[in-house]
């Protein structure tokens, strides 16, 4: 049973700290449930037909959803300059589109998701949170702060996605021209795609609308790697394109 008070309360902590970039305490635990109804709360006041997503796996396994608001998104080299970051970092990582709508309260097969997926693009995120003690404050809390997005940089399409080979891709990250990451096959899960039925599934349970045309991002390939105003970072998947941004 959610306490509507609870959560109204809390939504609005976390939306005035979205609203006036002023970082707040998480000082009381909250469940998955609840997480996930803040979260709602939150998306709503920002962006009400969210068409970016991210996704990834919270230390149960299961697999969560956050969307991403319009505002913080940017095609091409995006440059983020105007924002106020707190303490930044920065994820390369795939993001898949999806060119049909999933409604909510309805469940989907992986199969059905599969066959949605119709291009993939190399991504940025950015890493930042509204909590002043994000990293004490456990996933729940990350989760209600939409998994602690800051924005997401959006690089080349690829429509051949069924041909990348996750196991081998190779990826590298670099700030301000100086390479910090060169691995390959570094995906948490191996192959993020394994993340899309899951995912749209959570988020129809929740409530939410998949809408046609959606990205959605899937996890780091290159670890976290602290940034700062200024700083100038690409990302590069061989073979599938690159990202990049200025901060």
């Amino acid at each position: 049973m959610i306490d509507k008070t609870k959560i109204e309360k809390l939504g609005q902590q976390l939306r005035l700290a979205t609203e006036t970039k002023v970082a707040f305490e998480a000082d009381c635990t909250i469940n998955e449930d609840e997480a996930y109804a803040i979260q709602s709360l939150v998306a709503a006041s920002m962006d009400r037909e969210p068409k970016v997503w991210k996704t990834g796996q919270l230390s149960s396994g299961a697999v969560f959803c956050a969307p991403i608001a319009a505002n913080k998104c940017q095609f091409g080299p995006a440059n983020f300059s105007a924002q106020n970051f707190a303490e930044t970092y920065v994820e390369g990582e795939l993001a898949f589109r999806l060119n049909r709508a999933f409604e909510a309260d309805k469940t989907y097969s992986d199969e059905e998701v599969l066959q949605a997926v119709d291009a993939v693009a190399v991504t940025i995120e950015v890493l930042d949170s509204r909590l002043k003690n994000w990293m004490e404050a456990g996933e729940f809390w990350h989760l209600a702060d939409q998994l602690l997005n800051g924005a997401l940089a959006l690089g080349d399409e690829v429509l051949d996605w069924q041909a990348i080979d996750c196991a081998t891709q190779t990826v590298q990250l670099s700030i301000n021209g100086e390479l910090l990451v060169n691995d390959a096959g570094s995906h948490p899960q191996l192959d993020p795609r394994t993340l899309l039925g899951g995912f749209v599934r959570q988020l129809t349970s929740r409530g939410y609308t998949l809408l046609p045309g959606s990205w959605v991002t899937t996890g780091t390939w290159t670890g976290l790697s602290a940034v700062k105003p200024g700083d100038e970072v690409q990302c590069v998947f061989p073979g599938l394109g690159q990202a990049s941004l200025t901060l």
